[in-house]
């Protein structure tokens, strides 16, 4: 069964074909393969990234439901493609809005929330900035550190504040956590750390607390943001506290 939200879009743009038939082929073919009864993720992921070749807003219609509306994989797989598309405002725009979906909160959503902060920020889409600052210090490890790195691309203002605390917490007691398990290896076991099996003989290596793990990322996105050097939290608070009132992002 279709999707509404991917449905409509598809109507719509099949309706319009007195204005372009360029994509009609294209969208046709994306439709027989990923709606076909019994397709599988990877199936239908095939059908994401053939379409996303061609990067234009009316492609954007069709994908930006499946962003909220497909399993996980097809989700992370989508936002990934639509990453790729530089110079096409759409893409950002639903990213943002996939962001900002209740059907992404939570824990069962922090791997789909990864994918699109890391596409908003290699995308360096502005009007994402106060969604990109409020991620800085989710409460999911990686979410925060996919926050981190897109607020450096962007050069989110509004991350200097939650990126200088955050630094100063990991600088204290609370750095000496062990990080989490990132939510895409449960989804991409393939791709993720965990695949290989525990061998008795060569117990897991532990993984890195949290201030080995953010540090370096925090680091360099305050420098991007602020073109400033410093190098421990209380040297950034009183460096920000004295320019905090004046400051504006230098391009």
């Amino acid at each position: 069964m279709l999707a509404a939200g991917a449905l409509i879009a598809l109507l719509a743009l099949a309706g319009d074909t007195q204005e372009d038939k360029t994509f009609e082929p294209s969208l046709k073919k994306f439709h027989d393969d990923y709606y076909k009864v019994g397709a599988k993720d990877d199936e239908k992921i095939v059908a994401v990234n053939t379409l996303a070749q061609y990067r234009h807003e009316r492609i954007v219609k069709v994908l930006a439901p499946l962003m909220k509306e497909a399993s996980l994989p097809v989700r992370i797989m989508t936002a990934r493609a639509l990453s790729l598309f530089v110079g096409v405002d759409a893409a950002p725009r639903e990213m943002l809005a996939a962001l900002q979906s209740q059907a992404n909160w939570g824990k069962k959503g922090a791997a789909v929330r990864i994918e699109l902060l890391r596409g908003l920020g290699s995308l360096r889409y502005k009007p994402a900035s106060a969604e990109v600052a409020r991620c800085v210090d989710d409460k999911d490890l990686w979410v925060a550190k996919a926050a981190i790195d897109a607020a450096g691309k962007i050069k989110v203002q509004e991350a200097v504040d939650p990126l200088i605390k955050g630094l100063r917490r990991i600088e204290g007691r609370d750095g000496d956590a062990e990080i989490s398990v990132n939510p895409l290896d449960s989804i991409f076991p393939d791709l993720g750390a965990n695949l290989v099996k525990a061998d008795p003989r060569h117990p897991p290596a532990k993984r890195p607390n949290e201030r080995d793990f953010l540090k370096t990322h925090m680091l360099a996105a305050l420098q991007s943001i602020t073109k400033q050097t410093h190098s421990a939290g209380k040297d950034w608070e009183s460096w920000w506290l004295k320019n905090k009132p004046s400051f504006r992002v230098m391009e």
